[in-house]
């Protein structure tokens, strides 16, 4: 049988048929474009063509290529569309030109290939949002959450698919069963991109890949379409292999660069300094100031679990919260976060500081007493802030009288923002400060799009907008010296040298219509490092009153990827459900339990799992049957979780793992299709004979393969 790749384009130059190992991938009789692109004129406004804007259309076939030819544009006469499909073995690699004989307009972006494919109740869409999210049903996602496919523009909203961003990888894939079809685009420069799909009638998935070219008529990249079987973490490998070959800012192993604290594997317990759970409202000193006040609750969880802790603050700015990009002196003055920082350092402990970006904050919302209305003026940071395509100037992020604040994006690529980064990074590493999350708001590390003509760069975006990030972060932490920075989210890939350690935000999933899977440490976590965060606005997406374990589950989930753990604590010490909800909104969570569970997962961490989970490599986890849970979630939806979470780990010597691990209060059963092997607990061995294995409650089983 001919399994060879076939690709059939009709006289309009639609694609009608996509065959990847004897598998058909197109949907049929549908009738969209296989591109959009994206021109700006001379005065910055928009105009798109796609192919019903042609007349005539030329296709050329060879043995491993077609090639398809789009002319006579009446719309913009002497425009051609040149797009290239290059046959390899069950892939094909997609590349885009745009020729225009206008001067008056430049190319913004291509939005290529459109791939329509089919779908069905069985097809799963992997998104790189979230650091992984599996949407099962994408029209649910369009009608009922937050976070819904859109192209990205100025400015630029933080929530979507955006690569480098909240987009971490540059990859997406749709499965069936177990054929899929895996999306990537092999692009070294990491240029800006976004890498989203949508729903196309009830049988269809409509593929996003909207790519930015710097003002080039073409894309210097491929984009590939390959053919794979099984389910994400195979198409993960896909990227893995592309990654691991091709990418030239891949950063050296974290084996080799991580600080011997963060090797310790600390817990992390963030914390506000002020207020009493929100970012509005009272936000008076709380029991946790002075500083000091907060070391009986360190001392306690560390004595507790026997393990190191990290202090990590909200709303110790001296400025007002969440108020970029300034927030040195902290509240009270240097020497009082001092104190703190030596007595915990003392202890075998850290101090992290949450921070808030590089945006610029005119009005803050939180403190209305704020304003950097004749800082403005007398730095003349109006040279300095990002430029829309038309000269507008705003920004979304945070920035809403509703919001944190009000004002506009600081450029990448200035001086002035550069000094203000380094100014604020250099005086908290000089305090002696263990971590920085400086990059909050900037999600994923995202720099903020600018198309202004008089900075230093290409007036439209593309390759240049993430080395000026790059450049940026490089500048941070020659200053930062052993502080560690990091980002919200997790930090995408060209960012990872610099932000070691992150600040991760998978519940995101949730609002995207799926459901978190760990796409983002499979992939990265031999070059960077996440923990669970503070679990910012869990709420708006999870019906906390009827889960009451979704706390332990969380725990659970992020010890079996390899991220540390990160209570969020509220008056009193005691754990709370996440940040940025009043601490008499909701009855505590369970303290034993939680207390519990953190305490046996990070012994494990410490012990036993640390060859695997601190300096490891994920690899494909084995299929494992047990029964299921439900997360109930807002807009009345639904998502089924595992009992049991799994993952498989190597170690540097290749020697694999199994870790299961049991959230519940009680022992739980799973079947795993592996037999004569060693079943690990607390240093003891025991023959696995059968595939059925019983994990304890709130703890963690370890099998050597």
């Amino acid at each position: 049988m001919d399994n060879s790749p076939k690709i059939v384009f009709n006289q309009n130059g639609y694609l009608l048929s996509l065959v990847l190992n004897n598998v058909e991938f197109i949907k049929a009789n549908h009738a969209e474009s296989l591109f959009i692109v994206q021109l700006r004129d001379f005065i910055g406004s928009p105009f798109q063509l796609a192919a019903g804007d042609f007349k005539n259309v030329e296709i050329s076939e060879a043995d491993d290529s077609v090639q398809v030819i789009y002319s006579e544009c009446p719309r913009l006469p002497g425009t051609m569309i040149i797009v290239y499909a290059v046959i390899e073995e069950n892939s094909v690699n997609w590349q885009i030109r745009v020729e225009l004989e206008s001067n008056d307009y430049s190319l913004e972006w291509a939005d290529y290939p459109r791939l329509v494919l089919k779908a069905d109740e069985n097809t799963k869409t992997l998104l790189p949002y979230a650091e992984g999210t599996l949407v099962s049903n994408l029209k649910t996602r369009e009608t009922k959450c937050n976070f819904r496919c859109e192209y990205s523009e100025y400015p630029l909203t933080g929530i979507n698919n955006f690569y480098p961003g909240p987009a971490a990888m540059q990859f997406e894939a749709v499965y069936n069963n177990n054929s899929g079809l895996y999306i990537g685009c092999e692009d070294p420069t990491h240029s800006p991109k976004t890498i989203d799909a949508a729903s196309c009638g009830d049988d269809g998935i409509i593929l996003m890949i909207q790519s930015f070219t710097g003002g080039d008529n073409k894309l210097p990249y491929a984009v590939k379409t390959s053919y794979f079987e099984g389910d994400w973490q195979n198409a993960a490998e896909i990227y893995r292999n592309f990654m691991e070959q091709s990418d030239p800012v891949l950063p050296a192993k974290l084996s080799e660069r991580m600080p011997d604290w963060l090797r310790k594997s600390p817990i992390i317990l963030a914390y506000a300094v002020k207020g009493n759970g929100s970012d509005h409202g009272d936000l008076s000193p709380n029991e946790f100031y002075p500083y000091i006040n907060a070391l009986p609750t360190m001392e306690k969880y560390q004595k507790l679990w026997d393990n190191p802790v990290m202090g990590l603050l909200m709303h110790w700015e001296g400025t007002a919260p969440w108020a970029p990009p300034f927030v040195w002196p902290p509240y009270g003055g240097e020497s009082e976060l001092k104190k703190y920082i030596d007595a915990m350092h003392e202890k075998g402990n850290t101090v992290g500081l949450y921070c808030s970006g590089i945006a610029w904050t005119q009005r803050s919302m939180i403190d209305h007493s704020y304003s950097l209305e004749k800082r403005f003026a007398e730095d003349n940071v109006a040279e300095s802030i990002c430029v829309g395509p038309r000269g507008e100037t705003w920004s979304r992020v945070c920035n809403n009288p509703m919001g944190q604040r009000l004002g506009f994006d600081l450029c990448a690529e200035t001086d002035y923002t550069h000094k203000v980064v380094t100014n604020e990074v250099g005086s908290a590493a000089d305090l002696g400060v263990d971590y920085m999350q400086y990059f909050d708001q900037n999600q994923g590390c995202s720099a903020p799009f600018c198309y202004s003509k008089n900075h230093n760069h290409p007036n439209l975006p593309g390759s240049w907008h993430t080395e000026s990030m790059r450049k940026l972060l490089f500048d941070a932490q020659k200053v930062a010296d052993k502080t560690i920075l990091g980002c919200e989210n997790g930090a995408a890939e060209p960012y990872m040298e610099v932000c070691m350690l992150n600040d991760l935000r998978n519940h995101l999933a949730w609002g995207a219509g799926g459901k978190p899977v760990p796409l983002y440490p499979y992939l990265f976590h031999e070059y960077v490092c996440g923990f669970s965060g503070n679990g910012v606005c869990l709420s708006d997406w999870v019906d906390l009153d009827k889960n009451q374990n979704i706390l332990h589950w969380i725990m659970a989930w992020n010890f079996v990827n390899g991220n540390l753990l990160s209570p969020v604590l509220k008056e009193k010490g005691e754990i709370y459900w996440h940040w940025n909800l009043l601490w008499d909104q909701h009855e505590n969570p369970k303290q034993e339990p939680l207390i519990e569970i953190i305490g046996n997962l990070s012994e494990w961490r410490r012990t036993l799992a640390k060859e695997f989970l601190i300096d490891g490599r994920m690899e494909i986890c084995p299929k494992i049957e047990c029964e299921k849970n439900i997360v109930y979630l807002k807009q009345n939806r639904t998502e089924e979780i595992p009992a049991i979470e799994s993952a498989v780990w190597s170690n540097s010597n290749g020697e694999k793992a199994l870790f299961l691990v049991n959230y519940s209060d009680s022992e739980v059963a799973c079947r795993v299709d592996l037999s004569g092997i060693a079943v690990n607990r607390a240093g003891d061995e025991q023959e696995f004979a059968g595939g059925v294995i019983t994990v304890p409650k709130f703890d963690a089983i370890m099998i050597k393969l």
